[in-house]
């Protein structure tokens, strides 16, 4: 793996977290707001994102993974 493919990669992680950690606080609001209908709304748009990234990372196909990455737009919000 280059250079700019673990770089790529090292970035999308960490964009990966910072969404994961929106989508919990996003969760929290909805549910102190008593709003379960939402939650479960949101956490099955997430699942659906989550299984297409899946496959993509399951493929082993490197250059596959990077074109995802560079191109994804896999917001679910």
């Amino acid at each position: 793996m280059d250079n700019r493919n673990v770089e790529i990669l090292l970035k999308y992680i960490s964009e990966k977290r910072h969404d994961y950690l929106n989508d919990l606080q996003i969760i929290l609001g909805y549910a102190q707001l008593g709003n379960p209908d939402k939650i479960i709304d949101y956490v099955h748009k997430a699942i659906d994102a989550l299984k297409i990234e899946k496959d993509i990372f399951k493929s082993n196909d490197l250059d596959k993974i990077v074109e995802f990455i560079e191109g994804k737009n896999i917001k679910y919000k």
